[in-house]
């Protein structure tokens, strides 16, 4: 499967869903070439740059309408791979679903404070595109505890995940243990172009910190929410 402006050629449905439940993700190599690369971090430069240097984020595809961003999110190729990746992990049927978007730039003191915050998404699957990673000694590595929950039946078991996890104690106890590796997470060290794959909704993740003067910018492809139809999350607002 090839498709400007990434490239899914040999792309393996079979091996991502298996390394995404065996170790903890699975990746496509240099899926998106240097010339649309370019491109994109041009975008995140200019957002970072109009931001006074500090965090970003666009949330939606709308938010990204018009840009490279936007077409990955809707190339019938690579919804065709996610969609192969759903089925032959999870076991279903993937039915209609559209991807939900997230554009992130960590830079200044602002992005720093998002560094250890550990989390669950809320998709079954997350596809993370790097789209500019530091160098040097903090470069915002990804770390996570994969597959460290099932999915859950009903919404309201992961909403009491969520609300004891997002306690401010919950994150201080975690950070803590993890910055004195007393436990230890899998560390991912990004590079930009790749396309990395994880069971978002299972596996506990978040990233280290990164250089206040850097962008730490990563482009996620939220797919299949479980509860989408959960009647209590739509009560709640939440949906």
């Amino acid at each position: 499967m090839t498709g400007w402006p990434i490239t899914l050629e040999g792309a393996n449905s079979e091996k991502i869903a298996a390394d995404m439940s065996s170790l903890g993700y699975g990746v496509i190599e240099n899926a998106v070439p240097p010339d649309a690369l370019m491109q994109l971090r041009a975008f995140v430069e200019s957002a970072v740059q109009a931001a006074g240097g500090e965090y970003v984020a666009f949330s939606g595809a709308d938010q990204v309408k018009g840009s490279l961003f936007w077409d990955i999110g809707k190339s019938p190729e690579f919804m065709a791979l996610c969609k192969d990746i759903y089925e032959r992990g999870v076991g279903k049927t993937f039915g209609t679903h559209e991807f939900y978007q997230v554009l992130r730039c960590l830079s200044g003191a602002t992005g720093d404070r998002h560094g250890y915050y550990f989390h669950y998404d809320s998709y079954v699957i997350t596809a993370l595109i790097p789209v500019i990673i530091p160098e040097g000694d903090k470069t915002g590595d990804l770390i996570m505890f994969p597959n460290s929950r099932p999915t859950w039946k009903y919404y309201a078991r992961n909403l009491v995940d969520k609300i004891l996890l997002e306690t401010a104690l919950s994150q201080k106890i975690l950070k803590y243990l993890t910055v004195r590796n007393m436990i230890k997470p899998l560390k991912v060290k990004l590079k930009p172009g790749n396309i990395y794959f994880f069971w978002g909704c299972r596996t506990l993740h978040a990233n280290e910190p990164c250089d206040h003067s850097a962008i730490r910018s990563t482009a996620l492809f939220h797919i299949v929410d479980p509860y989408e139809t959960s009647s209590l999350r739509k009560r709640l607002g939440r949906a």
